[in-house]
């Protein structure tokens, strides 16, 4: 299956609420699904105004997920949670329910992180912070090569982040 990367428009918005509907991903994203949600929330990075970058996720050309980077230090906060300052993060969902347990998440994580380090030539570590109780996410950061870091309750006010999570990181000199 070939996996691929495209940025995420406006256009995207209605499949974009419609994933974070579905019961697999909001049990996780806890996101409002409206497009006044999406639009709000992600319209500022479609435009350029918001640090994160946001990508579609195509399996064979049919879009099936999102994908995000950011510099941790755009979020100073986040980055002193986490304790890495100097790497980026990533966060990802599935949000085509017929495509989850396929194994193209951790082929996404695999590809991106490429470009991740590409993007951002200072980030020593790319990390990511998925729920305890979210196995299918852990297991795909595994498969593509982070290691579990961390496990604990993290400070954050994002509804996402609560319950026990683990941090999981990709160090620049690890091969994807």
């Amino acid at each position: 299956m070939l996996v691929s990367f495209r940025p995420l428009v406006r256009a995207d918005f209605e499949m974009l609420a419609g994933w974070l509907a579905a019961p697999h991903v909001a049990q996780w994203w806890q996101s409002a699904a409206s497009m006044d949600y999406v639009e709000k929330h992600y319209g500022p990075g479609v435009d350029g105004i918001e640090p994160s970058e946001r990508f579609i996720i195509e399996a064979d050309g049919q879009p099936v997920g999102l994908i995000q980077r950011y510099l941790l230090g755009d979020y100073p906060e986040w980055a002193s949670t986490l304790g890495l300052s100097e790497g980026a993060g990533i966060d990802y969902l599935i949000g085509e329910a017929e495509f989850v347990g396929r194994g193209i998440g951790s082929l996404a994580i695999r590809a991106f992180t490429a470009t991740v380090f590409a993007r951002y030539p200072g980030a020593s570590a790319i990390v990511a912070a998925p729920q305890q109780a979210n196995v299918g996410s852990w297991k795909a950061l595994e498969r593509a090569g982070f290691e579990r870091t961390w496990a604990g309750q993290l400070a954050s006010d994002d509804p996402s982040d609560a319950g026990p999570a683990y941090v999981y990181c990709l160090q620049r000199t690890a091969s994807p």
